[in-house]
């Protein structure tokens, strides 16, 4: 199934994450409908694609470790 990942800096001092973007990761299967694989014929009028239509759980991955706080984080 495909699925996102998501990179964050971590400050080590409150624990806090914060987002830095992410990435679409291609299953290459041709029965994920989000899927680059996935035939663009497939289904009809009389029978629509069934195909699975959403991601699995993203890849949460800590690119960065900060010394100190985060900037929501009060001083």
């Amino acid at each position: 199934m495909c699925y996102r990942q998501l990179r964050f800096t971590k400050n080590t001092a409150c624990g806090h994450l914060t987002f830095q973007g992410d990435t679409y990761i291609d299953c290459l299967t041709r029965d994920c409908m989000l899927s680059t694989s996935h035939p663009t014929t497939c289904g009809s009028p009389g029978r629509p694609c069934n195909c699975r239509r959403y991601y699995s759980q993203p890849q949460r991955l800590i690119t960065l470790e900060r010394p100190g706080t985060c900037p929501q984080c009060p001083q």
